[in-house]
């Protein structure tokens, strides 16, 4: 790739030594771009990070030049060689562009507007463009093709953050995951108040079995029957006082009742034929009777 002032060729990806240059040289075919340390200023946010602005993450990448040129506090930041500005200690020793070594040029640097309209008018026509092509500008800056494609901010987010969670959709998100975890745990608590309640009521219940079990063991117990009442057995008793005083008339010699006797009946009774004795002659019953009486 050719242009004014200070264009390199799109295969010239290395970086040199920290060696100092003077003024607006120019640099065609050369192996090494040698850098340029400049005066570096302070942010003015403490917010900002390497990466991101404050309050801009997800959303706001910060600039090449920003990187390379706003010094924050605590952090050495570094261009890699896709243009995305980084921590120094997430870059191999042999790549990238330390803020260190290099500074950016600003946007009115005519070597690096040259640069950066041609890299432009070709990305716009569909001409591959090397995202490791570089230029040098005047007093030894750098710009890179990578940090000056219209689309440089928007692959930066597609390649560090999930997809629709930037700016206000992360927000968004975030306060989704926040009330979804505050549901489950008012499920949770809920849950283990509704398990607690049942319990308890089990336990009452059981508590309630256990008492009745005991009260009815306690009724069929033996010595539950000495608490009740004597039963009045009037009858009985009475029956029980004629026979001992039966009883003891009888000890004594006396009699209470009238023995059983035999009545003869003036009825005739129908003969009967019966064989008596060693002849066998008829007998009436009548004869029969008076026989008895005698033997008796």
């Amino acid at each position: 790739m050719s242009g004014t002032g200070s264009a390199l060729n799109a295969n010239d990806t290395d970086v040199g030594g920290p060696t100092s240059i003077d003024g607006s040289l120019s640099f065609n075919g050369v192996d090494s771009i040698a850098s340029t340390i400049a005066p570096k200023l302070d942010t003015s946010n403490d917010g900002d990070a390497c990466t991101w602005y404050a309050e801009g993450i997800c959303s706001r990448p910060r600039s090449c030049f920003d990187c390379l040129n706003v010094v924050i506090q605590g952090q050495k930041c570094t261009v890699s060689p896709f243009g995305e500005c980084t921590n120094s200690y997430m870059i191999s020793s042999d790549g990238g562009y330390p803020m260190t070594n290099y500074t950016y040029c600003p946007a009115d640097d005519a070597a690096c507007s040259a640069c950066r309209a041609e890299w432009t008018r070709d990305h716009a026509m569909g001409t591959h463009v090397s995202t490791t092509a570089k230029c040098i500008g005047q007093s030894g800056c750098i710009c890179l093709a990578a940090c000056e494609m219209p689309d440089r901010d928007d692959r930066i987010v597609d390649d560090w953050c999930i997809p629709a969670i930037d700016g206000s959709n992360f927000r968004l998100v975030a306060g989704l995951v926040a009330g979804t975890i505050v549901v489950f745990v008012l499920a949770m608590v809920l849950a283990r108040r509704q398990l607690a309640r049942r319990s308890r009521r089990e336990a009452e219940t059981r508590e309630a079995r256990n008492a009745s079990r005991i009260v009815l063991r306690e009724s069929r117990r033996p010595s539950a029957s000495a608490h009740l009442p004597p039963l009045t057995l009037s009858g009985w008793a009475g029956m029980r006082e004629n026979l001992v005083s039966n009883e003891r008339v009888l000890l004594e010699g006396g009699s209470t009742s009238t023995k059983p006797t035999l009545t003869r009946s003036s009825a005739t009774l129908p003969s009967t034929d019966v064989e008596e004795g060693e002849g066998y002659h008829l007998m009436s019953p009548t004869g029969q009777l008076t026989t008895r009486e005698t033997e008796v």
